[in-house]
């Protein structure tokens, strides 16, 4: 009896098994969680500190004052953030990593040279004569021209005037007829020299010329003239000395 079928099914599927009811299992014990973790907040953290620690020195410091001072903000979040994990919360590798790499951009933001400045500039000194040329010239960031084009001086006296750039290029415009006496220091940077290829550029650190450039055609026997001393520094960047036309 019973519907169509039924004689092929098991006998456990149409009497039941003979063991009985099954006996149900323990009820599942949720898990224990761990401590949460805050390496994310602990990098938005230090993004955050040296963002505004930058910003907050950005135009009254130099380059290097305002970058050292937003890295050793965020540097101090990523240390208080793997601190506060030994007691509550955790951080993993990456945090230590990233305070890693920090403090080593700390570390070269202190070795740029102290003169550079957050802005960008370009300057133009064209002294008229001798005795409108200044004993020194200073730019932080930027293009400076020292244009002496139209300095004479005197014969056997000697002028003299010292450029200073902290990150940028400095060309110097020699008079037609002078004799000058150069003196080039550059940091990491390119000098270029009169006569030079317009594309020779070669990018060295610590680079020193000291030189004597004559006037074009000037021969051995020819009556000494006036001479132009000067000292250029430049921390990171180009030098580059013409002669005017």
């Amino acid at each position: 009896w019973g519907p169509p079928g039924v004689e092929e099914r098991p006998a456990a599927a149409r009497f039941g098994s003979w063991r009985g009811p099954v006996a149900a299992g323990p009820a599942a014990q949720p898990q224990p969680t761990g401590p949460r973790g805050i390496g994310a907040l602990t990098f938005l953290g230090a993004l955050i500190a040296g963002a505004i620690g930058t910003g907050v020195t950005w135009g009254e410091r130099t380059l290097g004052a305002g970058l050292q001072t937003g890295l050793a903000c965020a540097l101090a979040v990523f240390g208080l953030g793997i601190a506060v994990s030994a007691f509550r919360g955790r951080t993993g590798v990456g945090s230590i990593l990233l305070a890693l790499i920090t403090a080593g951009l700390l570390t070269a933001s202190a070795a740029l040279p102290a003169n550079i400045s957050t802005e960008w500039a370009r300057t133009d000194w064209t002294p008229a004569r001798a005795a409108d040329v200044r004993p020194s010239y200073e730019l932080g960031s930027g293009v400076g021209t020292l244009d002496l084009s139209k300095v004479s001086v005197a014969d056997g006296k000697t002028l003299a005037t010292h450029v200073e750039v902290g990150a940028g290029k400095v060309r110097i415009v020699l008079p037609a007829d002078e004799t000058a006496r150069l003196h080039a220091e550059v940091g990491v940077g390119d000098i270029r020299l009169p006569g030079d290829p317009s594309r020779d550029v070669d990018v060295r650190p610590d680079q020193q010329q000291t030189v004597t450039l004559a006037p074009p055609g000037a021969k051995d026997g020819d009556k000494a003239s006036g001479t132009i001393e000067v000292h250029v520094e430049v921390g990171l960047g180009q030098v580059e000395v013409d002669r005017a036309k």
